[in-house]
């Protein structure tokens, strides 16, 4: 493939971005690190930011919301071994605007460029998936949820109550449709939090057909044009530190103990397993 790719990383609210880019800022700049694509340069974003980000990763803080909340938009150039650049991007898109784009079906036309690129990463947290309820099933649902009020009222059904699949197809079939559409695209799937989903020892695969099976469907259909893989991805490796809670775990200081930090990284391809958190990017641009 010829010329520079963009990439636009995506997610729902709390699908791991931030911390995909702390882990991805430290690969791509930790001496002596192999990786399938290296740091060429930063297009847009603040050293100091990144660096305070990678920081916290390696220490084994969670990303504060309100560390992040002033971030602008991240776009680093990396390239391959044969000199092929990409722009990856991680956009001022806050997870819930993604979202808000699916409940009110409203495009911001400063998204615009964000969702057009050629190639997306699209991130989906495996340990927060919503799956869909039986009808029969949504008042004791909403009994172990919480939902149910004092008074015993029903809940009045709301947009983020949808189950994840149902939002990220839908969304994904707006990304091919009206302004959206470019054509045929890559779309490199990650399930983020695979720390907290392998030990139920199926591949990231079986994971989309069991947990997702309406999205896996519509894209093993070939509705929309898509080329897609999906990965299992652990940015952290397992539990970090809240500091405004004053938590210390024995996981934790496992993590800290590692030789290299980017050891902690797991990336799972089926039955394959690296710590190179470039090779879905890399896969984007092949």
């Amino acid at each position: 493939m010829s010329g520079e790719i963009h990439i636009s990383i995506v997610g729902l609210p709390s699908s791991g971005k931030t911390t995909f880019l702390a882990a991805l800022w430290h690969m791509v700049r930790e001496a002596g690190s192999n990786t399938a694509l290296s740091f060429d340069r930063l297009s847009q974003g603040n050293y100091e930011h990144l660096n305070a980000l990678a920081k916290r990763w390696r220490s084994g803080t969670i990303q504060q919301r309100t560390q992040v909340s002033g971030a602008k938009a991240v776009t680093m150039r990396l390239k391959d071994d044969d000199r092929q650049k990409v722009e990856v991007s991680f956009p001022d898109l806050p997870g819930e605007d993604f979202s808000r784009m699916w409940e009110r079906r409203e495009l911001d036309k400063g998204m615009l460029e964000t969702l057009t690129a050629p190639s997306l990463v699209l991130m989906i947290n495996g340990d927060t998936i919503k799956m869909p309820a039986r009808l029969v099933e949504w008042k004791t649902l909403q009994r172990k949820l919480g939902l149910v009020p004092p008074e015993k009222e029903p809940i009045e059904w709301s947009a983020d109550l949808a189950p994840t699949q149902v939002r990220i197809v839908d969304l994904l079939q707006m990304l091919m449709s009206g302004d959206l559409n470019i054509g045929g695209r890559r779309l490199a799937l990650l399930i983020s939090a695979w720390d907290k989903v392998e030990g139920e020892g199926q591949t990231p695969a079986e994971i989309l057909e069991s947990k997702l099976p309406f999205l896996s469907q519509y894209l093993r259909s070939g509705r929309d044009p898509w080329t897609w893989q999906v990965w299992g991805l652990s940015a952290q490796g397992g539990v970090y530190e809240d500091p405004e809670k004053d938590e210390s775990f024995a996981e934790t200081d496992r993590l800290r103990d590692l030789e290299r930090p980017s050891d902690r990284i797991k990336v799972v391809d089926g039955d394959a397993v690296s710590s190179d958190i470039t090779m879905p990017l890399k896969w984007l641009i092949d």
